[in-house]
């Protein structure tokens, strides 16, 4: 069983596979296959970090992505790994969910909404 681990500025993904829409219709494997969100499962050295200056001039090193936060992705940026796989000591057999590609094909970074804090 292979074992990925991405080096450099490349990041592993494992796609998000939709069965159903919103709406409860099943989609076609063509359709479901077109899905370009997943979860971050491993970076390789340099990936998700970027140099700045803040407004001293100062430079300073800030981490843009970490592993495990979702991300929407480029479909034809990377490229997509068999689907037996084992990183990080975690093995499972998959349908093609994993996906890796350079960090700056990373389209977003999805955040889930803070709740709204209610004034007492």
């Amino acid at each position: 069983m292979p074992t990925y681990e991405p080096k450099f500025g490349r990041v592993l993904i494992e796609r998000v596979v939709k069965e159903k829409s919103a709406g409860g219709i099943i989609l076609p494997d063509a359709k479901r296959h077109a899905n370009c969100e997943g979860t971050i499962i491993a970076l390789g050295e340099t990936a998700g970090i970027t140099e700045t200056y803040d407004d001293d001039g100062e430079r300073k090193v800030v981490q843009v992505f970490r592993v495990g936060d979702k991300v929407i992705f480029g479909r034809h940026a990377g490229a997509w790994l068999d689907s037996t796989y084992n990183v990080a000591n975690k093995s499972e057999n998959d349908d093609g969910k994993l996906f890796i590609c350079q960090d700056a094909d990373i389209l977003a970074v999805v955040r889930e909404p803070v709740a709204a804090q209610v004034a007492a």
